[in-house]
Formats: C-alpha cells, sequence, structure tokens
C-alpha cells in the first residue's frame, strides 16, 4: 500500500519530534542508552526525509549514509550485539553526552538546511532558461579539451601513484606515513593535480554516457594504488562519486537513462562485496588473518570498523583545551588557512616554510588540521610512529565556533547537498565546481570540515580551468584545430 505525501510529511514530522525529544531526555538524564536511541531516530528522519524524493534528494542521503558509517556504525554495531560503545571510548559521561549532541544537533540542522534551499530552488528555477547554439558549441569544445587534458595528465597521476608502491615494497602501512618522501620533480605532482580537475570539467559538460564510462573506469583504477599502499578511504571516495554523478545525470538528463539493469545489477551485487572486502582488507594490511570469514559478520565488522569517529569526538572534546595554543588557529577551515600561510604566498610573503607530509611535529603542533593535532596531542609517540584519531566536521567545527559553530554550518551543509542537484546544469563553471566537491564532501564526518572546498583557493585548480577554457577559445577559433580534434574524435557525435 503506498503512503500518500500528507502521511509521509506527517511521519517525518512525527520522527522528528520524537527523536528530538527522546536525545534530550536522555541527555538532561545522562543515559547514554537512552540519547543514542533518539540520534537514531534523528537519523532515520533525515533518511525518510530523502526517501521521499530520493533521486532529488540523493546527494543528501548519500551523506547521511557515511554520516551512519563513520559516526553511527561502531554505535549500531555495539547495540545490536548487546554491548556499550561508550566504554570503548573510555571517556567520562560528559564526554560521551557531547558527542551525541553535537551528532544530534547537525542532523536537525541539516534537515532544516535541506528543507529551506529545497523551497528557495523551487521559485528560483522558472527564472531559469535554455542556452543558446554558440555555447552550446563551446561546451562542445571545452568537452574535448578536457578530456584531453584528462588522458594526459592521468599519466602523470599514474607515475606519482608508482613511486608510493615501489617505496613500499616490503614495508608495513604505517612506514608510508612517517617515511614516505617523493623525490619526483615537483612539476609533476602539479600535472597529476590537473587529473581529477579535468575529470570534473569534463563531467561538468554533461557527456554522453558511453563517453564517461572509459574515464570513470581509470577514475576508479586510480585509487587501486592507494589500496595498494593501504589506504581504503580513496578507493571507496572514488566510486561513491561515480555513484553520485550517475544518480544526477539520471535526474537531470531527459535523453538517456544512466542507472538501468546493468547500472542496478551492479550496486546490488557491488556495494556489499565491496564493504565485506575492505573489511577483510583492515585485516590483511595490519598482518593479521581474517577473524571471521561470515560474510554478515565481516559486512558488520566494516561499519564496526569504520564507526570509531564518535570516539574521536568524544576524546576530542576531553582534550581540546589541550591543543596547540596560537595566536591564530582555526580548524573549520584550516586547509585553506595553511595554503596561504604555508603555501607559494605564505612563503615569499611572510617568509613561512611549507608543511611537510605524514605524521610529525610541524604538522602535530603548527598546522591548522585538527587530524594531525589532535592525535600529536592525544598519542605523541604513536602518532609520530605513523598511527592517528582522524577529525570531523562536527568537531572541528565546535572548538573552533562553539555549538551555534555546529549549527550554522550544518544548516549551510544540508541546504549545499539539496543545491547540488537542482543547480547543476545551467553554468559550466558552477557545474565544475559542484563535481569537484563531490569527489570530498561525503567524507567530511570523519575529515576536515572544509577539505572537500580548499581547491577552490588553489592556483592548481584555476590553472586546469583555465588552461581548458583557453583550449576551447582556441579551438573555436582556429579551423585547423578544430579539425584536428574532429578527426581525432574528441569531439561528440551530433
Amino acid at each position: 500500500m503506498k503512503v500518500n505525501k500528507k502521511a509521509k510529511e506527517v511521519i517525518q514530522l512525527v520522527l522528528l519530534i520524537l527523536g528530538g525529544a527522546v536525545t534530550i531526555t536522555g541527555g538532561t538524564t545522562g543515559n547514554l542508552d537512552v540519547m543514542s536511541s533518539g540520534v537514531i531516530i534523528l537519523w532515520l528522519d533525515n533518511v525518510w526525509y530523502a526517501a521521499m524524493d530520493f533521486q532529488k534528494r540523493f546527494h543528501f542521503f548519500v551523506f547521511q549514509i557515511t554520516f551512519f558509517t563513520f559516526l553511527m556504525g561502531r554505535m549500531v554495531v555495539n547495540y545490536l550485539d548487546g554491548k556499550k560503545w561508550w566504554l570503548e571510548a573510555e571517556q567520562v559521561t560528559k564526554n560521551n553526552v557531547f558527542a551525541l549532541t553535537v551528532m544530534a544537533l547537525s542532523l536537525v540542522a541539516m534537515l532544516i538546511g535541506a528543507y529551506l534551499t529545497e523551497k528557495l530552488c523551487i521559485k528560483s528555477n522558472k527564472a531559469i532558461k535554455k542556452e543558446k547554439e554558440k555555447k552550446a558549441q563551446f561546451k562542445k569544445n571545452l568537452q574535448s579539451v578536457a578530456l584531453l587534458m584528462f588522458f594526459v595528465t592521468m599519466i602523470f597521476f599514474a607515475i606519482q601513484e608508482g613511486e608510493k608502491l615501489i617505496y613500499m615494497a616490503g614495508k608495513s602501512y604505517l612506514d608510508y606515513y612517517t617515511g614516505f618522501h617523493s623525490q619526483l620533480p615537483g612539476i609533476v605532482y602539479t600535472i597529476a593535480s590537473f587529473m581529477k580537475y579535468s575529470l570534473c570539467i569534463y563531467l561538468a559538460t554533461m557527456p554522453y554516457k558511453k563517453r564517461t564510462i572509459i574515464p570513470l573506469v581509470l577514475y576508479e583504477f586510480s585509487a587501486i594504488p592507494s589500496l595498494l599502499v593501504g589506504m581504503r578511504n580513496p578507493f571507496i571516495q572514488n566510486a561513491l562519486f561515480i555513484l553520485a554523478y550517475y544518480v544526477l545525470r539520471n535526474v537531470i538528463d531527459n535523453k538517456e537513462k544512466w542507472i538501468g539493469k546493468i547500472e542496478k545489477i551492479i550496486l546490488v551485487v557491488g556495494i556489499p562485496s565491496t564493504l565485506i572486502f575492505m573489511t577483510a582488507f583492515a585485516f590483511i594490511r595490519s598482518g593479521a588473518s581474517v577473524r571471521n570469514a561470515n560474510p554478515f559478520k565481516l559486512l558488520l565488522g566494516f561499519f564496526e570498523g569504520q564507526g570509531v569517529t564518535i570516539n574521536v569526538l568524544s576524546r576530542g572534546y576531553g582534550y581540546c583545551l589541550n591543543l596547540p595554543e596560537r595566536d591564530f588557529r582555526n580548524y573549520t577551515f584550516g586547509g585553506i588557512i595553511d595554503y596561504f600561510v604555508h603555501g607559494t604566498v605564505g612563503q615569499r610573503l611572510f617568509g613561512t616554510s611549507p608543511l611537510p607530509d605524514g605524521n610529525c611535529y610541524t604538522n602535530g603542533r603548527l598546522s591548522n588540521n585538527l587530524a594531525h593535532n589532535l592525535s600529536y596531542t592525544v598519542m605523541q609517540d604513536n602518532y609520530l610512529k605513523g598511527q592517528g584519531l582522524g577529525s570531523s566536521y562536527l568537531l572541528e567545527n565546535y572548538i573552533d565556533f562553539g555549538y551555534i559553530g555546529v549549527a550554522v554550518f550544518s544548516l549551510v551543509l544540508g541546504g549545499i547537498l539539496i543545491y547540488f542537484m537542482r543547480g547543476i546544469k545551467y553554468n559550466n563553471l558552477l557545474n565544475i565546481i559542484i563535481m569537484v566537491s563531490l569527489t570530498g564532501i561525503f567524507y567530511i564526518p570523519r575529515a576536515e570540515a572544509t577539505g572537500w572546498l580548499t581547491f577552490i583557493v588553489t592556483i592548481q585548480f584555476w590553472a586546469c580551468t583555465v588552461g581548458c577554457y583557453v583550449g576551447a577559445w582556441i579551438i573555436e577559433n582556429n579551423q585547423w584545430i578544430y579539425v584536428l580534434f574532429k578527426k581525432l574524435r574528441l569531439f561528440p557525435k551530433e
């Protein structure tokens, strides 16, 4: 029996009120069982909201999944096993109450932000109209230049990743974080950084489905060297990006069906298989044997293993007063600040030194990266040996701006996740920014709050974008280059 729209909205409101009431009750009494239940209900409310218009709210839905995976996975799996997640965190009750409070606050604020943005987008979309023919031709030129740049820069990216594999021969996973220093010329890394940007520029021009298969397969395969080194995150992030792009095109494209039977089969088989493999891989990476070959247990093990960030919230709250003090410190915008202060601009204007790679004293004390600062503060010796706690946008927002910061950031975040689906298609540059953002935004429950946006201030991003635009302009104004691109079949078929 189908539930009508009004009934769905009533269910959503009931879940919101119930989740809020249970969370507040648990928080005021210090009952972590009750408070955890409230957070789960609030999360279910957000998932229900996404399910009410699944395709148009897909990015919002994906974020709820990563939020669950990184912040709630261990909590729920432990609950199913009859365990208490907070016992492993080994923190006093107020620290655990804090972790649940910021999670609940973010979930509610995200929902409000998504709801308000949807209302605004519905009104503003009426004012958006068609592109002119000349603009459409320029887009084809841009698409061709970006595709060519992607293939060229992928070669440099492969060289960069290959160096890591050569270094890791016979070494352990932790050795990479403490001992790897690239010997390649800086220009190789610069050109390699164009790979992701050129792919996003290409995808932002809305190519036909068949023309995306090879670039996207290459993009996913480009994460395999990192996986072999021991880093699982790039492989999953790339896969999430590809999924987000396919769903986005399925919604906005009137000419092609992007999620068909083949894609659905791949999703049904691929998602659980990947999660099981990633759990087994975690044991292999650490040199241990797989503890349980039961696929269901391995699947639960994935969420238990990935869901440690809730412990990072509680421990981070307990140690926040011990973090390095400086004249100016900000973690929410840490990547952007460090890029200016310790990058080329800062080195020339202020005489600063570049931040080194990996776990070291400089990153642990002098950077605006909470993952490094917190790990150094909590586990100094083990941090210097390659271990780390990670970060979360919730903790960074709170340390910088308090509970208000968590609420405001989450409000904006919810709006952005809705806008990414509804604002795409009408402006090339905006499409490019959205595409690059989608490669990292889903990961922030366990990473930097604005790490997904740091690219916007980098020279590499703008150099790649300007280069593609200039290339498209040259094609438009030089007949022989236009003919050459046509012979190379870099243009889409009419």
